[in-house]
């Protein structure tokens, strides 16, 4: 596979390259020679890798060939064991990017394992104090309503949207609901307003409504604030669980697939150490000369 865009060849253009090719004598200088050397290496030995295998591992095969050829231009290596040398060069940094990558992946699998865990430890108590905050709530609009008049089985319906078990403190509040259900049954509708002379007062039932109503309304405030609070402190856990700084400890690496991958970056880039020293000891022991010139 060549790593070039071929020409698009017409019949006059082809004519003339095969004359020219019999003309010529290959590369006649040492660095015309290296060049051609290098391009069978680039070409060769990229035809060895197995593409079907970087493809399944989630790898671009034309990544590999423009690291291979960038490597090969910029070391320019001769035919022999320069060029086996770069090749074993791009290998292992072929492999010191596919270890970053797998430590990438198992810091970001970490990442999300340990977001699940904490969110599956925060989201039922969350859940919890939530819905009760909200069955409170929908007390508290009943109250609130102009005429304030429990609909048809709304306080049975209120109650039972605790569940069969709800909270001790909750239960206090369910004989002052049912009392007041009562008295809202005597008077129903609006409470009438005392005019300003004080001649028309609330009738008696209106009264033992306005009290009841009242007594819940306090029962029902005392009760809410510590599930307010702890709603909002339960929500200040759930943004800290998405905060950088937990992030950042759960993609800690504490698995042994995870040290065994940093000990595998680390034998990587020694070994590609040690291949460069080798390619500089080889390349300065040549003794070719290193001119600009290039053969055909």
């Amino acid at each position: 596979m060549s790593l070039t865009r071929k020409q698009r060849l017409t019949a006059k253009n082809l004519a003339a390259k095969r004359t020219n090719a019999r003309k010529s004598r290959g590369a006649v200088t040492p660095r015309g020679k290296a060049n051609s050397a290098a391009a069978r290496l680039v070409h060769g030995f990229y035809s060895q890798a197995k593409d079907g295998v970087m493809i399944a591992l989630g790898e671009d095969p034309k990544q590999y060939a423009a690291l291979l050829e960038s490597v090969v231009n910029n070391l320019q290596p001769r035919a022999g064991l320069e060029c086996e040398l770069v090749a074993q060069m791009v290998r292992t940094l072929w492999r010191i990017r596919r270890a970053e990558d797998i430590q990438d992946g198992l810091a970001l699998k970490r990442m999300r394992s340990g977001l699940q865990m904490d969110h599956l430890v925060a989201a039922p108590q969350f859940m919890h104090i939530h819905d009760t905050y909200e069955r409170l709530c929908d007390i508290g609009k009943m109250l609130s309503r102009p005429d304030s008049t429990p609909l048809p089985g709304e306080i049975a319906a209120l109650t039972n949207a605790f569940g069969a078990n709800p909270p001790e403190d909750v239960r206090r509040i369910f004989p002052l609901l049912r009392a007041y259900g009562v008295a809202a049954a005597k008077a129903p509708g609006p409470i009438k307003e005392n005019r300003e002379s004080g001649t028309n007062p609330s009738t008696a039932e209106e009264q033992e409504r306005e009290a009841a109503g009242q007594k819940l309304d306090d029962a029902l405030n005392e009760i809410m604030l510590p599930y307010r609070r702890t709603l909002d402190s339960l929500m200040e856990d759930c943004e800290e669980i998405r905060s950088p700084e937990n992030m950042a400890a759960l993609m800690a690496p504490r698995d042994e697939s995870s040290l065994l991958m940093q000990r595998q970056e680390d034998s990587n880039l020694r070994r590609f150490w040690r291949l460069t020293r080798l390619y500089l000891m080889v390349r300065g022991q040549s003794g070719e000369p290193e001119g600009d010139e290039e053969g055909d």
